[in-house]
Parts: structure tokens; sequence; C-alpha cells
């Protein structure tokens, strides 16, 4: 016979002894989760968690601000989008610059392609480098942006640009 949550009695039908037992290693399971809550507490209220909790708030900010100009169209592929979806709109919002990369310019009101997650898949395809910058339909979109962005790019971040971009900012400018 299997056993559950009353070491193999029905919690009806459990004597007493073991009903005990649960509660006491019940209660135990309670105290532990208290602590750990307490520990993340004490966690977040630190200064660098402070600092990354802001960042991640300019960040949310940054999303609902860009999801005012979606359109629900991909800029590659002309397939549908996440627009319309509250859940789900970030998944197709593909920054031109990559945010791990470019904290500098992560939150840039240029620094994005509405892209389809699903369907082809532009966005993911951009990121896992299965179709590059320079292949998007959009390419021009993409300088366009780039350059207003550039100017905002820190300086020890600059040696991450992609060669492409810095090609045609010398044409651009």
């Amino acid at each position: 016979m299997p056993t559950i949550s009353y070491e193999g009695y029905f919690h009806q039908h459990a004597p007493q002894e073991v009903l005990d037992r649960i509660e006491v290693k019940q209660k135990r399971k309670n105290a532990v989760k208290k602590d750990l809550t307490k520990l993340r507490v004490v966690e977040v209220e630190s200064d660098d968690n402070r600092a990354l909790a802001k960042n991640y708030g300019a960040l949310d900010r940054w999303f609902r601000e860009v999801r005012k100009s979606m359109t629900g169209k991909c800029m590659n592929c002309g397939g549908k989008t996440c627009a319309d979806n509250d859940k789900e709109y970030k998944r197709s919002v593909a920054h031109i610059l990559p945010k791990a990369y470019f904290k500098s310019v992560a939150t840039h009101p240029d620094n994005f392609l509405e892209l389809c997650f699903y369907g082809n898949s532009c966005h993911t395809n951009l990121d896992h480098h299965m179709i590059d910058l320079i292949e998007l339909n959009c390419f021009d979109t993409v300088i366009q942006k780039f350059t207003k962005i550039y100017p905002h790019i820190a300086k020890d971040e600059l040696r991450r640009v992609p060669p492409i971009l810095i090609e045609y900012l010398k044409v651009e400018l």
C-alpha cells in the first residue's frame, strides 16, 4: 500500500501517535519557512539588492513604455507578435544591443525591435544568433535606432558593439 502523508494511513483513520508525529513535522517545516522568509527580507534590504530592484523597476517601466508603440506585427517577417497579450508582450520586445552586455542603454527608448516570439521565432533566432542583425528585413531601422543609441553607450561597453554596426555608423555620420 502506498504511503501518503499519514504514514500509509488515511488521515481520518490514522492513530493519534501518527497524527502527533505529522503535526510536529509540519510545525518544523513551517518554522523553517518563516526563517527563510526572514533571510530573504534581509537580503532584499541590502544596498546591492536595492540597486538591482531599482534597475528591474526601470526595465519594467521601459517595457511598458515600449509597449505603447508596438503594432502587433513583427518588423522582420510580418508575423503576429504578443503585443496584445498582457502577460507575454515582453517576449516580442527584442533589444538591438543586448541588455546583459549594454547596461548603460538597456532602457534607451530606441533600443528595441518588435519581433515575433512564436510562429517564426524571430526574437529567439536573433538572440541565439540563428539570424544576424544584417539579415533582418528591418536592418535600416536597426541602423537608424543605433545611431541614436550610440552616443549613450558607456565607454567600457563600446568594445562589444558589433563591427557591422560601427561600419554603418561611419556611413551614417
